[in-house]
């Protein structure tokens, strides 16, 4: 007996293999979406290797679409770790802007932004969820003042290009590295005079419109070593009681001013006191702000793995507890290395052009 033959069914879009035999029936594409829906992602990754056919099911927008809407649910926690190497003295090699997608492995380097300003440039990812949007905004920054701003979209039939843009608020200083984006909103520190009492602010970006505006905030809330993390939808800022971005072994408390109205800019603060930390972690070493979970947690991590365990922290803000986890994995990491975390990170299978 011959083995059935599949073919491609091309007089119905809904119905994608026929098995030709006296048992045959159509395998719809409904049915085949649902099955790849249920497999995890490395194997999803390997049917992209598999055939042109599963390949080309894989790219749909209704399988990637229903493939973000299932990750969601269940959020992780992302770790970048970079290698830390000591100079040797050689030259340093010239710093490159790269996209990465950690579902897929697909990463490219950004094209190189064109600028006269040859001082900083500083590069943030947003993201519009309305538009389903990813769009990096670049922008130079002297001593003095953030110029030359320059917006890439990712993901569209256009060859990838830096567009310029208007930028009508006057920003001053380096921004620092703390930046988030919330529901299309893409917020960072800055100051709004050149000075060094200069008036502390929040730059805020719309990534859908192009469009800058900016926060006012309390001297607390803008802090330098303020950290800025998304809470229930709403922006919000961290800091310790020792005005630090990180929490030390002595660390008692430390506050968190909430975003409650923006057009009336009307921040809430809260104070929370930490249990005694001294059996958690040693002294020398410190802890920094990552963001907050959905179940009302602040999370801590070292930013540094050089030694054995790994551990996250959470705390809870509303029974004032803290847990601590235990990160396996890390460990066949050799070496010195530079950790960043992220929260509520999602699996996202698609296919950044």
């Amino acid at each position: 007996m011959k083995s059935p033959r599949y073919n491609d069914v091309s007089e119905n879009p809904q119905t994608i293999l026929r098995c030709h035999s006296r048992y045959s029936s159509p395998i719809s594409i409904d049915l085949i979406i649902e099955i790849l829906l249920r497999l995890p992602l490395k194997s999803i990754a390997r049917c992209r290797c598999v055939s042109k056919l599963l390949a080309s099911i894989l790219v749909r927008l209704d399988f990637t679409d229903s493939f973000l809407a299932s990750s969601l649910s269940r959020p992780q926690v992302l770790f970048a770790c970079q290698k830390q190497y000591k100079n040797d003295g050689r030259k340093t090699p010239r710093r490159v802007w790269v996209i990465c997608n950690p579902s897929t492995g697909q990463s490219f380097t950004l094209p190189k932004m064109k600028t006269r300003k040859r001082i900083w440039i500083r590069c943030f990812l947003g993201y519009d969820p309305i538009e389903k949007q990813h769009k990096a905004l670049a922008m130079t920054s002297q001593v003095t003042k953030a110029e030359d701003h320059q917006v890439l979209t990712l993901g569209g039939t256009d060859k990838l290009a830096w567009r310029r843009i208007e930028c009508g608020i006057p920003q001053y200083g380096y921004p620092g590295p703390h930046n988030i984006c919330i529901n299309g909103l893409l917020y960072f520190k800055a100051k709004a005079k050149y000075s060094s009492n200069g008036q502390d602010i929040i730059v805020c970006f719309d990534v859908r419109s192009e469009k800058y505006n900016f926060v006012k905030v309390t001297e607390r809330a803008v802090h330098p070593e303020a950290t800025l993390v998304n809470y229930n939808g709403k922006l919000a800022s961290v800091i310790s009681q020792s005005h630090s971005h990180s929490i030390f072994h002595t660390t008692r408390s430390f506050e968190m001013w909430v975003l409650q109205d923006s057009e009336k800019n009307e921040w809430s603060k809260h104070i929370y006191i930490l249990p005694s930390l001294g059996k958690y972690i040693s002294p020398g070493e410190n802890l920094f702000f990552v963001g907050v979970t959905g179940a009302d947690e602040i999370v801590l991590c070292p930013k540094s793995l050089f030694r054995e365990p790994f551990y996250v922290y959470y705390y809870n803000l509303k029974r004032g507890t803290i847990r601590r986890v235990e990160i396996q994995g890390l460990e066949r990491l050799e070496g010195s290395y530079r950790v960043d975390t992220f929260l509520n990170h999602v699996e996202d299978v698609k296919i950044l052009k």
